[in-house]
């Protein structure tokens, strides 16, 4: 950090619109992930010890934070997995994540309903406004997983970690201000990391969670799916799944991307021109401790069947039709790396939802997940641009 402020001071801001405090930050950001994905080749995955570089990177967890008290309350809850019903015959022919979704499925069965998937549940006094609950009380309803109203709006949001790290405890500050800005509800999943539990246990997660809102009372219609990062790429895998189910239990309220991981095939410029801005690193595939390789089928070697699953919609979205999707707006920085690919995203979404509301937004000169760094003024803005989002749809 001292580094990356004195660098500020003798060379200046990385891009015009830096201060040294975001500059700093995000050298100290890049200089962490570089520490906790050192670069290994094939050679080396004989030798590996995945289980331990598992507990490595979660000693090394994104810090904890709290929901604001004037934004609102929150309330650690847990689903019993054994609970939720989940129909295994909607997921045949899903392609790559069809077999190892129904191994787990299955695995969960046998264990006799023995784990637990803890969520939190976020309600900002905006939400409460909406339903007449007084700011001067905390009622029980408020912080209850069930409607506060007959169509009462919620956000399901899959938080971001490159599918290795990440929880609701790290996330409940930025998490706090979209609930506090959309006036809902937020349900924040916690769900299994890689690459103790590599792909799909993710998406077989976010499928319980959105299964017990189900339970719960709750609509489709009346949730908003939401994701930063790698929580965008698992939305998108949850809306795949669902519509493949071939009920309507895709059709969102809407759903709101943010810098979401578009894909397991990157191949966008900016992933060159944005290299030392941005505070991702541009790890290569080749090497089998990046989060990419992590997530699918740790150990693997990266050959040319490995290449080829990567392709799988289930893995990179925009290899297939996205028809059917709800609303959606994505929102991104022009200084990080997944910039290009993001915007193929966005087209694939335009072109395959014609006559759905698909809105894009890029901030000049911001990094990934910007949303994060609240003392930036560009965060408040996209903050207000998904308020104006959810009113509309």
């Amino acid at each position: 950090m001292v580094k990356s402020a004195v660098s500020f001071l003798a060379r200046g801001r990385h891009l015009p619109a830096w201060d040294i405090r975001y500059q700093v930050y995000c050298s100290g950001f890049r200089q962490y992930t570089r520490m906790l994905f050192p670069l290994t080749s094939d050679k080396d995955i004989d030798t590996m010890d995945f289980g331990k570089i598992h507990d490595t990177i979660q000693a090394s967890q994104m810090p904890p934070t709290t929901v604001p008290r004037e934004i609102g309350i929150f309330r650690e809850l847990s689903i019993c997995v054994a609970d939720v019903n989940i129909d295994c015959d909607a997921i045949r022919g899903v392609g790559l994540a069809e077999r190892p979704l129904l191994s787990l499925i299955e695995s969960e069965r046998k264990n006799s309903g023995s784990r637990t998937l803890a969520y939190d549940l976020i309600t900002p006094w905006s939400a409460c406004e909406q339903v007449g609950i007084g700011l001067d009380t905390t009622t029980k309803a408020a912080l209850e997983p069930s409607p506060l109203t007959p169509n009462e709006r919620v956000v399901l949001f899959l938080h971001g970690g490159s599918y290795v790290l990440g929880n609701p405890i790290a996330y409940r500050e930025p998490v706090g201000h979209l609930a506090h800005y959309t006036l809902l509800r937020t349900f924040v999943i916690d769900y299994r990391l890689a690459p103790r539990h590599p792909f799909p246990a993710q998406l077989h997660d976010a499928l319980i969670g959105f299964n017990f809102l189900l339970a719960q009372g709750f609509k489709p219609q009346n949730i908003v799916l939401a994701g930063d990062s790698a929580g965008g790429h698992l939305c998108l895998d949850l809306l795949l799944l669902l519509r493949h189910a071939g009920s309507d239990q895709h059709k969102f309220a809407g759903l709101m991307l943010i810098s979401p991981l578009p894909s397991f095939t990157l191949h966008g410029d900016s992933l060159a021109s944005n290299g030392d801005h941005d505070y991702l690193v541009n790890l290569p595939m080749t090497s089998p401790n990046m989060p990419l390789r992590l997530f699918y089928r740790p150990g693997a070697k990266y050959n040319s069947d490995y290449k080829q699953e990567l392709k799988d919609q289930m893995l990179s979205p925009s290899n297939g039709s996205l028809a059917e999707f709800p609303p959606t707006i994505i929102q991104c920085g022009t200084a990080e790396l997944l910039l290009d690919d993001i915007r193929k995203l966005y087209n694939k979404l335009k072109l395959d939802n014609p006559d759905t509301n698909i809105v894009f937004e890029e901030y000049p000169e911001m990094v990934h997940v910007f949303h994060r760094f609240l003392f930036r003024p560009e965060s408040k803005q996209a903050y207000e641009a998904l308020q104006t989002f959810v009113q509309s749809i």
